[in-house]
């Protein structure tokens, strides 16, 4: 039985299909997995990557529109019509959407400084930069940009901002991809980025690692897909996902292709990791002829990335909150965004001159890998079983369409192969954390 009628809706199938994209396109994508990709095999690992996405992450995203679109409920709300009882694991899912937006929502507020540093030829060393209390500046104003976003709700809020900032961030990018091709280092970069190492293949860390950036690029797990497939009236689920699986891949594929070039032009390290976006590529900038222009242009994609993604996550609390509490959109926009800046602060604040840690490690980090890693694992757990093994089958079955066939393999695909990679990546997880 599907939600209120009175519920809000994506004006048109392709503004979900958009914000969805949205979503699913964040900050890793960038310049997280052009990383993952040099360090894992470079093409070879778009092999395990490809069967990470199309084989597990894209069923599970579908289940998850499924769930959203039969009960036209928010994550908590769904899980309580499919099996009383169950509405405890929807809230475990909705903490761990919010806990992970917490302190996204500071490396989104880096991404915005650093495209106003750029963009009034200003640049500031990311050292200099978290050494004082600037971040905070701009981790405020994040929060206030995602907060207005969600507060004007479905169509006019999340939507709008999608269909503006997503044809933008592809512009950008496509532009970048031009102008790093003809640079002189783009030969080796390319090289790099996509000659395989098929050795690697066998190497069980290169799976988890796919199987990781996988369902964390694709914004399965935390109750977000669920959320947007309640605002969906019609359409075919398969081919929606399938679109919005297949943005996300290309674009991240084109992320490597602007970043890698432009690390070797300069001469600098490709596998600087997490630093990559905040030190090595600024650094690039600034010996390049339109560098300033260049690096405003880098950071503004970014940042339409991060915002978003954070805007989708932001939704799935403030969507319980409606529907389980009755409150109004912005007075639950009001309080959940609230609550989320009070959780972020000691992530923000571990980047600034207090550099707050917990047992040695910055608190940002501990939260990346406590919340943004095994938390969304965990979530993802949790749905593919409500899903999987308590809907009803045939509600399933019904939200999906096709052939028995096809259904009753997607039925084994969602309660056997999904949780079995998801639990082994989890397994993966923990096991090189303690190593």
């Amino acid at each position: 039985m599907r939600g209120d009628a009175g519920r809000e809706r994506w004006s048109s199938a392709l503004g979900f299909i958009i914000a969805s994209i949205g979503s699913a396109v964040g900050i890793g994508n960038i310049w997280r997995f052009p990383y993952i990709v040099g360090a894992n095999g470079g093409g070879a690992f778009l092999i395990p990557y490809l069967i990470s996405v199309f084989l597990f992450g894209l069923p599970l995203m579908m289940l998850e529109f499924a769930i959203g679109r039969s009960t036209g409920s928010s994550v908590v709300s769904a899980f309580k019509s499919i099996r009383d009882r169950l509405s405890f694991a929807g809230i475990a899912v909705a903490i761990v959407a919010s806990l992970v937006v917490s302190y996204y929502l500071v490396i989104t507020s880096w991404v915005l400084a650093y495209a106003l540093f750029f963009a009034t030829n200003r640049p500031m060393d990311f050292g200099a930069f978290t050494g004082s209390y600037i971040p905070l500046v701009f981790f405020l104003l994040s929060g206030i940009a995602v907060f207005l976003t969600v507060r004007s709700g479905v169509r006019e809020g999340i939507e709008r901002v999608s269909r503006i900032l997503i044809p933008v961030l592809v512009v950008i990018l496509l532009f970048l991809v031009v102008f790093a091709l003809t640079q002189p280092g783009a030969p080796d970069g390319i090289a790099f980025y996509l000659s395989p190492d098929y050795s690697r293949l066998s190497d069980p860390t290169v799976w988890t690692a796919a199987f990781g950036q996988a369902f964390f690029s694709l914004s399965v797990g935390m109750g977000v897909m669920l959320t947007y497939g309640s605002y969906l009236e019609g359409g075919n689920l398969f081919r929606n996902a399938s679109v919005i699986a297949v943005a996300d891949v290309l674009i991240a594929i084109l992320a490597g292709f602007v970043i890698f070039p432009l690390v070797f032009t300069a001469g600098l390290d490709p596998a600087s990791g997490v630093n990559l976006a905040f030190i090595t590529l600024p650094a690039v900038f600034l010996e390049m002829r339109f560098g300033m222009l260049l690096g405003a242009l880098f950071f503004a994609m970014l940042f339409a990335a991060a915002l978003t993604s954070a805007v989708s996550m932001l939704e799935v609390p403030v969507a319980v909150m409606i529907d389980s509490r009755g409150y109004s959109r912005k007075r639950a926009t009001l309080l959940v965004t609230g609550v989320i800046m009070l959780l972020g602060l000691p992530s923000a604040l571990s980047y600034t001159a207090l550099d707050l840690r917990l047992f040695g490690s910055l608190l940002l980090d501990l939260s990346d890998y406590i919340f943004g890693t095994v938390g969304l694992i965990i979530a993802g757990l949790i749905i593919c079983m409500v899903g999987g093994w308590y809907m009803d089958r045939a509600r399933i079955c019904e939200e999906l369409g096709g052939c028995e066939w096809q259904q009753r393999a997607y039925l084994v695909l969602i309660r056997y192969c999904v949780p079995a990679v998801l639990a082994i990546t989890l397994l993966a997880t923990l096991i090189q954390a303690g190593g």
